[in-house]
């Protein structure tokens, strides 16, 4: 019955990204926005709905210290599996989709991926802040720093104008009997259709991954930090994915970089003043991890001024080595530690091809 509830759960969220990146690319048609902006903030801000969701209803609805430390953990996992597991779910999607065309990697300007990166480490860090010095009259006026942050981001890209060229070629829309010309009510009925598949599909697979980890015995903060953010993220990362197969690549990362900024301020902001934001020592753990990967990636792209994927695959290695050193050796089942030291083993391999190779992922600038 969890498998099928899995597979379920997954069928729904495949079909809601699938629609809900073609309601979006309209949107950002009929509102005279550039492909920044449609990924960075549209889509990021109707994808962060699912994992939004679970650390709030934890938090609120919750009962007793667990509730809370599970709410919290879910709020630092989602940004830092989208910095680590997205940015290895975009390295893959640009060596399956552009293998053989060496002269064709992620084609997004390095200078806007480091922007997005510096809006999510500020941000992110300064939502430490009071969990740093935990001083009740801090809470409030960093939460709206955060709030304050995040428009100025949003500003950013609603200023950048649309790249001039040749645009990409937009799929007609799937509820729209004029493909040409669909009318807003189209547009905006899909887009609905598809948040709900989105949000009902990654409920199944939460309340699925839960119980599966239940029943593995796996430890509260492992299971809210590390298992829960890979369902309610996943519409993020197969959006991206569509884009990718669609050789749209600044709506596949401005996707992702989106959903950081968003998962590092405004959700914070808002865990900080419903609970005393207090960091266990896992949480630590996994906060710095977030900052370290999230630092290398600008390095990287300041450095070459291009994404790299061998570089994107390095920095996923922070997300499997998270229960090695945040958690007691003891907490860990011996299968799942032989199963994280096999994965990172295997993503040290293939981000050392790429990087030796530099041929079909090979970043255009």
């Amino acid at each position: 019955m969890i498998a099928v509830q899995l597979a379920f759960g997954l069928c729904m969220v495949l079909f809601g990204a699938e629609l809900l990146t073609n309601a979006v690319e309209w949107l950002g048609v009929k509102l005279g926005l550039g492909e920044g902006a449609v990924g960075s903030v549209l889509a990021a801000l109707g994808t962060a709905l699912p994992e939004t969701a679970v650390p709030m209803t934890a938090i609120v609805l919750g009962d007793g210290r667990d509730a809370e430390q599970v709410g919290i953990g879910g709020i630092l996992g989602a940004p830092f599996l989208l910095v680590t597991l997205g940015g290895l779910v975009l390295a893959l999607a640009a060596f399956l989709f552009r293998a053989g065309r060496p002269s064709q990697g992620i084609a997004v300007h390095g200078g806007v991926f480091a922007r997005d990166l510096a809006f999510f480490l500020v941000g992110f860090s300064l939502s430490l802040v009071p969990a740093a010095w935990p001083i009740p009259a801090l809470k409030l006026p960093t939460a709206c720093l955060l709030a304050l942050w995040y428009g100025a981001f949003v500003r950013a890209h609603l200023r950048d104008r649309p790249a001039g060229g040749p645009q990409p070629e937009l799929r007609p829309l799937y509820l729209s009997l004029r493909s040409d010309h669909p009318a807003t009510a189209s547009i905006v009925v899909q887009l609905a259709c598809a948040l709900g598949l989105v949000v009902g599909g990654a409920h199944l697979l939460t309340a699925g991954v839960e119980t599966l980890a239940a029943s593995m015995e796996m430890p509260a903060f492992l299971l809210s930090a590390l298992i829960i953010p890979i369902a309610t993220e996943l519409p993020e990362t197969l959006n991206s994915v569509v884009w990718m197969r669609d050789r749209k690549d600044v709506l596949a990362v401005g996707n992702i970089t989106g959903a950081m900024v968003f998962q590092g301020t405004l959700v914070p902001a808002i865990g900080m003043l419903f609970t005393d934001w207090t960091l266990t020592r896992p949480a630590w753990w996994t906060a710095g991890l977030t900052l370290s990967a999230a630092a290398f990636l600008l390095a990287s792209v300041c450095a070459t001024s291009r994404i790299e994927p061998w570089a994107l695959c390095f920095a996923s290695l922070a997300y499997f080595a998270l229960p090695f050193v945040a958690l007691e050796p003891h907490a860990l089942p011996g299968s799942l530690r032989l199963g994280l030291a096999a994965a990172m083993l295997t993503i040290s391999a293939v981000g050392a091809a790429m990087l030796w190779r530099r041929g079909p992922c090979r970043s255009r600038p």
